[in-house]
């Protein structure tokens, strides 16, 4: 078995679970130590397959019979391949290259995209070809919500339900933080994978499906900032430390970001980094991305990208302090579609403590 970077071969893995560097220099930052164990291994493919809790992810696996509880199978089965990276698992008799099994150009099986959004196959039939060769991004793409990869125009498209994610991108927008934009999935679009009783359960409960176009490609990767936190502390680094390093603006930015959309889900697969994947270095942080958990009522929410236990607001001061960023263009927004009076208020409330 061996692990590659596109077509480069870069851990071998043997049959007594012995592993082979090829490429320490581009391989995945989470491995990326001078030994690597057959457990390390397991771990960092087992990390690549969705969780059992996302949205329809029972109903995935079931579709394509693979393992509820074995999230290395998982992986096994469809390669590895992610849209996040170039990273892809190639076992013994297995002679694809990487033009052949890419997700970035070659055709998804609908049946699954249809299964991600609705939880029910409509008009696409798994074919036993399919069902052998697996061939889907949704596998591998983090998170709760349902969500699936539509590809239109040459360019793929993450539809998911998250109306919040609208308010957020204008909230960044007008601030200038750098972000993934987003915007509401037409009729058009989504009408081939959702079910009409899917759309009427998301109308009656007052959502929406968005989407976003995909900000990585086959010479750019995703490094999760939870990768970047192993790595670190297989050297004796403090990621945090190395972060701000990377770009402090960027970091101070994200800070004040969260406070003002008030987000509980900055988690460690939230935020990271992106890697050139001809050299393997990291070039900065991606854009901000998933917030269709912002907004949330309560406060006192506790930051996850400050080193020490501080609040949103605590980090966001913090932030303010050095960079004054002007979010006077607050003031004269209309309120931000999907928001109602009571969050706008609470933005703005945030805002000003931070005058």
């Amino acid at each position: 078995m061996q692990l590659l970077l596109k077509d480069k071969p870069i851990l071998d893995i043997q049959e007594n679970g012995t592993c082979r560097i090829l490429d320490f220099d581009r391989l995945p930052f989470a491995l990326r130590k001078e030994n690597i164990t057959f457990i390390d291994f397991i771990e960092w493919a087992s990390n690549r397959t969705l969780s059992i809790g996302r949205s329809y992810a029972k109903e995935i696996l079931n579709s394509l019979r693979l393992s509820q509880t074995n999230r290395f199978a998982v992986c096994k089965a469809c390669r590895g391949l992610s849209l996040e990276d170039a990273y892809w698992i190639r076992q013994e008799g297995d002679d694809k290259t990487w033009k052949e099994v890419n997700l970035f150009h070659n055709p998804f099986a609908l049946f699954v995209t249809e299964i991600s959004l609705s939880g029910t196959n409509i008009r696409y039939t798994a074919r036993a070809e399919e069902r052998a060769n697996i061939h889907t991004p949704e596998l591998t793409t983090m998170g709760a919500s349902a969500k699936g990869w539509i590809r239109q125009d040459g360019k793929l498209f993450l539809h998911k339900v998250g109306k919040y994610e609208i308010p957020a991108d204008q909230i960044l927008t007008a601030l200038d933080i750098p972000h993934v934009h987003y915007r509401i999935s037409t009729e058009e679009e989504i009408s081939s994978y959702l079910s009409e009783e899917r759309k009427e359960w998301i109308e009656s409960v007052g959502e929406a499906v968005v989407n976003s176009e995909l900000f990585t490609s086959e010479h750019m990767s995703l490094v999760t900032f939870e990768e970047f936190r192993l790595f670190c502390s297989y050297y004796g680094m403090n990621p945090y430390s190395e972060a701000e390093k990377m770009d402090r603006e960027f970091y101070l930015k994200m800070q004040i970001a969260d406070h003002i959309l008030n987000n509980n889900d900055r988690h460690e697969q939230n935020w990271g980094f992106l890697m050139d994947n001809e050299t393997g270095k990291l070039t900065g942080f991606c854009p901000l991305f998933d917030h269709d958990h912002a907004f949330v009522s309560y406060k006192d929410v506790m930051s996850q990208t400050a080193e020490t236990q501080l609040t949103l607001r605590d980090a966001a001061v913090r932030a303010q302090k050095e960079l004054w960023l002007n979010l006077d263009k607050l003031d004269v927004m209309e309120r931000p579609q999907f928001l109602s009076a009571e969050q706008w208020d609470a933005v703005l409330v945030r805002k000003e403590q931070l005058s």
